[in-house]
């Protein structure tokens, strides 16, 4: 029996939220171990190169990728044009930033950039390949494909490749090594799972002038998502240098990763389905209020996690080097649901084909935190991750006024798709001051340990004895029950 669309979707969030949650446990020890091999200058060596990797793959992606999964037919034609173009300004970006390696290493005052970016450059193909190869099996919803694969890649990539170099003393080279063979191997992996869907690449002006109606409008986005994104990591490095750039990235590494973990859901999984009931604003509105309390029960009571053992996080996962992380790793834990709700309204303007909005979404945000991050730089690093939390708060409630009128979905609706997450984020919270107070003389990775585990027992004994509420009566994501307009 066919499977339905809610049914699929569940199932490759499953597999997505599956896999990347093995990735992040994956990662999380392969950072305890890598922060302990290497500097934090060496740390913002590579996130320097990772500025101009972003630059790159910004300018041969066009836009392609979410355009062959939002469009409603795709021809043979389509993906072979796609491909064609991709690879071939991938190439051109290669040869320009190969070409240009000195000058970025002189605008980011890095000059280690000078020869990385030389082996980096060729990377671009790679990326492109694997970029559009991943949208094709999103789109005929092959969501295991896309979730297992990539994790091989990064378990290559860091236990086989980064920490042994690391080990043997290659400074940056080694995490410019792991980033190479992740992107080569998920690369490879990605095109052999999609090979019944490949094509040779080949140019068609009719197939090039149907795509790039649709896919302009996610190419012109792209600029201001990639401010928006990158804005941080230039002025901390060109303003306060390499080394703060380094603790920078070890401070978010937490946030970063699990916004990539439920950025995956929503691009992979979220995204094309609704793409497919784009049409059908009922059901816009129940997915997205679902996507909010799953979201909001998942994050919220994390970030407070977070935020309260900082200290014991840092030194148990990083070491006794990085205590600079202390601070700026609690305030970008707790802004996490903000920057995760953000994407999910960005998701559902990317499946009603409106890429303009995001465009100016992406506008605003880029250009508060230039400004924001800009003005308070001198004050330090805790100031910078402070205004980037303000920033996303603000624009988060920008985003909902746009929802609320784009599917006519009430705030109000909203605001109570998340009292119970709240209620339960309070919970936790008390459970964890309580033992902090009531343990002082125990070591801070103990309380920490005992935390997490009674944290995630009352999780599992809740979900077990609350099965219909929490998955509903058909096997549904049923954590509100204010499905405007019907299921």
């Amino acid at each position: 029996m066919r499977k339905s669309l809610t049914q699929r979707t569940l199932e490759g969030a499953a597999w997505i939220g599956g896999a990347s949650v093995a990735r992040l446990a994956l990662r999380v020890v392969s950072v305890a171990i890598l922060a302990r091999l290497l500097t934090p200058h060496e740390y913002g060596v590579v996130a320097g190169a990772l500025i101009a990797m972003d630059f790159a793959s910004m300018i041969y992606g066009m836009g392609l990728a979410p355009t062959l999964v939002q469009r409603k037919v795709v021809r043979p034609d389509h993906v072979a044009t796609a491909f064609f173009c991709a690879l071939f300004v991938a190439l051109l970006a290669a040869a320009g930033m190969w070409y240009a390696a000195p000058l970025i290493a002189d605008l980011l005052q890095i000059p280690e950039l000078s020869q990385i970016l030389k082996v980096t450059a060729w990377l671009a193909p790679f990326g492109a390949f694997g970029v559009l190869s991943e949208a094709l099996l999103a789109r005929n919803m092959r969501v295991k494909s896309v979730a297992i694969r990539p994790l091989f890649s990064f378990s290559i990539s860091n236990f086989l490749v980064a920490i042994p170099l690391a080990w043997h003393g290659f400074g940056y080279w080694s995490l410019v090594a792991m980033q190479g063979v992740d992107i080569v191997v998920s690369a490879v992996m990605l095109g052999f799972a999609a090979r019944k869907l490949l094509v040779w690449p080949r140019f068609s002006r009719r197939a090039f002038g149907e795509l790039w109606r649709l896919s302009l409008g996610f190419t012109i986005n792209q600029p201001f998502s990639y401010a928006a994104y990158n804005a941080d990591r230039f002025i901390i490095g060109r303003v306060l240098g390499t080394a703060t750039l380094g603790v920078y990235t070890r401070a978010s590494f937490f946030a970063n990763t699990a916004t990539t973990l439920f950025g995956n859901i929503a691009r992979l999984s979220v995204f094309p389905a609704m793409s497919k009931v784009q049409q059908n604003e009922a059901r816009l509105r129940s997915a997205l209020l679902k996507s909010f309390s799953v979201l909001a029960l998942l994050t919220l009571p994390v970030s407070a996690f977070c935020v309260i053992f900082a200290p014991e996080i840092i030194d148990l996962l990083l070491g006794g080097k990085w205590q600079a992380a202390v601070v700026p790793f609690a305030i970008l834990s707790g802004t996490l649901y903000f920057t995760l709700a953000w994407r999910d309204c960005a998701t559902l303007f990317q499946a009603l084909g409106h890429p303009y909005w995001i465009t100016a979404a992406h506008v605003g945000r880029a250009a508060a935190l230039i400004a924001g991050i800009w003005w308070i730089a001198p004050h330090g690093l805790t100031a910078i991750c402070a205004v980037i939390g303000a920033v996303m708060a603000l624009m988060l409630g920008v985003m909902l006024v746009i929802v609320k009128y784009a599917i006519h979905l009430p705030l109000r609706s909203i605001a109570a798709a998340h009292l119970y997450p709240l209620l339960v984020t309070a919970a936790a919270t008390g459970l964890c001051l309580t033992l902090k107070a009531l343990l002082p003389s125990w070591p801070g990775a103990a309380v920490l340990l005992l935390a997490l585990a009674l944290l995630l027992s009352s999780a599992c004994a809740f979900v077990f004895f609350n099965q219909e509420r929490v998955f509903g009566s058909r096997g549904v994501l049923a954590f509100n029950r204010l499905h405007i307009g019907g299921r």
